[in-house]
């Protein structure tokens, strides 16, 4: 088991929430690898020993040894963001559990994906238009670049890869399901399990409820 003690001092909520836009190109949701290093990481495992499990012994499966070692980069800075309590909900939740849990994690440090889900899916949801179709992606994406210094400095095939990855983090989340035709989806509100639920408003989170389609 993880030491509470001192995994609850890293990165405690307020402090981990990022505000500044990074470019998601790669490893955009990663479910399954994610539970293995969660369930390493609630065995009390140090860093260096899942490094060598991931990067030496090939735990997640993934072919080259850069590639692993980004999967490992990318899924401990999201796990070293969270209490026990949330790595164990990653490690031994049921499935809807773990997979809210994931993106309660990206959340935290995806202000694109946010900012995605506030300005597009809640409108729609409000207006009780459940589709989103490609306009209505283009003509977000495309103002968010307008408005930020940050996402205009990004090439061009940064820029697209990292939309595609924020749209497909809401559809492995099961937010957005894919339909036709080619480019549409529909939004799916899934209330969030009630494991998930409980500790997000005791720490003062409803706002990632929101965020969730709760």
């Amino acid at each position: 088991m993880i030491n509470e003690s001192a995994a609850s001092s890293v990165g405690l909520f307020n402090t981990a929430i990022n505000s500044s836009y990074r470019a998601y190109t790669k490893y955009a949701f990663a479910l399954t690898e994610t539970v293995a290093i969660a369930e390493l990481r609630w065995q009390g495992l140090e860093y260096e020993t899942i490094k060598q499990r991931v990067v030496i012994d090939d735990l997640l499966q993934i072919r080259s040894q850069t590639s692993r070692q980004g999967a490992l980069r990318t899924i401990w800075q999201r796990l070293e963001k969270l209490p026990p309590k949330y790595i164990y909900l990653i490690a031994k939740g049921h499935a809807d559990v773990r997979r809210f849990t994931v993106l309660f994690a990206i959340l935290l440090e995806h202000r694109l994906l946010r900012e995605l889900i506030a300005n597009v899916l809640l409108n729609k949801v409000k207006q009780f238009d459940l589709a989103i179709k490609p306009a209505d992606l283009r003509v977000f994406f495309e103002t968010q670049r307008e408005e930020s210094q940050t996402l205009a400095s990004w090439s061009e095939a940064t820029y697209q890869r990292a939309s595609s990855n924020t749209v497909s983090v809401l559809v492995s989340a099961g937010l957005l399901q894919p339909i036709k035709p080619k480019g549409t989806y529909e939004i799916r509100a899934t209330p969030v399990p009630i494991a998930l639920k409980q500790p997000l408003i005791v720490d003062g989170f409803e706002r990632f409820l929101v965020l969730m389609l709760n």
